[in-house]
């Protein structure tokens, strides 16, 4: 048997589409937020609408991609998502354009970083044999925090140039990203790793039904969870600590350099103690991360907080995507991804929206902080009402 490495053509495509579509594509914008107020390029409203905006139209990624891929391989929708989402930041950088100009923009990057996220990490799980899903999706998730990273160390660099340079930054990364796995999209999926897999919801047994259920659950509660981190956690930091831009782009790379790993450090945990004990762990740790605030505003408390919430964020979306994956096989798992990604979205689109417009009137983040927590234990919740990957195996026998 031809031994698969874990860092390959594949993977690395995979890694680059996270990094486009919810890495730069999402994140960037968190580290340029507070600047864009500062300097007047927008008003704290209008700035919170433009996050808010990318979240509302993450909602529409999975639908559309599913209607898309009537017409369209799976490969041509992803080339047209990572250039739409590298044009959409080279666009803004045009400080004179009307307001509307950066909400279109801003639609479209939410849109196809959605695409990204339902289309990509599928097809490259059905490249690699089914022992390594964790390590692999690990490997293709930890774009998202490089992404965030790279906002949050370089970003801040760039803004002493100008703002123009900012966006002009990330929209160079992201086309590069895109030129570098361009060809790499004409892969496609092995049989033998697709074999033995149910076609339909209906195949599946009714642990399995009801394990899906509560993953999906979860993982919509965990769209809250995280809210506050990713729309105000550097604007927190600047005007309601008090604190200057560097440091709120330094607890923001500290966020990014925890998300950078975390899907790496969560995949391996995942394939050695298995994928529910790996996700309650998760759960647990980042809902410490985002209630740290609460108890505590020092520079150690904000530096664990950024790193637990950083690592985790995208560690959860890693063992969920594979956690699917195990629960509904190969054939299913894009269609099942897809749902995970549409609650998650209507979620966070929901109530992201429902934060920006409240914020700016309230004294103190502390009330989002409070409200994630509890989304977070919830989702702990629904997680301890799933199926173990070891009761999966002895149904699938069973059935068998």
């Amino acid at each position: 048997m031809q031994q698969i490495k874990l860092l390959n053509r594949a993977t690395f495509a995979g890694f680059a589409a996270t990094l486009v579509g919810n890495g730069i594509g999402r994140f960037a914008y968190i580290a340029l937020m507070p600047v864009l107020i500062q300097s007047g390029w927008f008003s704290s409203e209008d700035a919170s609408t433009l996050g808010a905006a990318t979240l509302i139209d993450y909602i529409f990624g999975a639908p559309t991609s599913s209607f898309l891929q009537r017409y369209y391989s799976t490969g041509t929708l992803i080339r047209a998502s990572l250039l739409l989402s590298s044009f959409s930041y080279l666009g803004c950088a045009l400080k004179s354009a009307p307001f509307e100009w950066f909400l279109t923009l801003r639609t479209i990057a939410g849109i196809s970083g959605a695409i990204l996220m339902v289309l990509a990490p599928p097809m490259i799980a059905s490249l690699h044999p089914k022992e390594m899903k964790a390590r692999i999706s690990g490997v293709v998730f930890s774009g998202i925090g490089l992404g965030a990273m790279i906002s949050g160390t370089i970003i801040p660099l760039l803004i002493y140039q100008s703002v123009e340079s900012a966006w002009l930054g990330m929209g160079v990364i992201a086309f590069l990203a895109t030129v570098l796995t361009w060809k790499t999209w004409s892969l496609e999926a092995k049989q033998s790793h697709c074999a033995m897999s149910p076609a339909s919801f209906k195949d599946l047994s009714k642990r399995k039904r009801t394990s899906i259920r509560f993953v999906l659950l979860a993982y919509t509660f965990s769209a809250i969870g995280y809210l506050p981190h990713t729309l105000f956690w550097v604007d927190y930091i600047v005007r309601e600590l008090g604190m200057s831009f560097t440091s709120g782009g330094f607890y923001w790379a500290v966020f990014g350099i925890g998300a950078a790993i975390g899907p790496i450090v969560t995949g391996v945990l995942g394939d050695k103690v298995g994928l529910k004990k790996a996700l309650l762990a998760a759960f647990i740790c980042k809902a410490i991360g985002v209630a740290l605030p609460l108890m505590n505003t020092g520079e150690v408390a904000l530096f664990v907080s950024s790193l637990l919430v950083g690592m985790f964020t995208p560690g959860i979306v890693t063992l969920v995507s594979t956690y699917t994956l195990e629960l509904v096989g190969t054939q299913l798992h894009t269609k099942s991804w897809g749902a995970m990604t549409m609650g998650f979205a209507i979620s966070q689109g929901v109530v992201g929206f429902v934060m920006a417009h409240y914020a700016p009137q309230l004294s103190s983040y502390n009330i989002l902080f409070m409200v994630s927590t509890s989304a977070l234990i919830l989702s702990i919740v629904c997680i301890a009402f799933t199926s173990t990957k070891q009761q999966s195996l002895n149904t699938a026998q069973t059935n068998s």
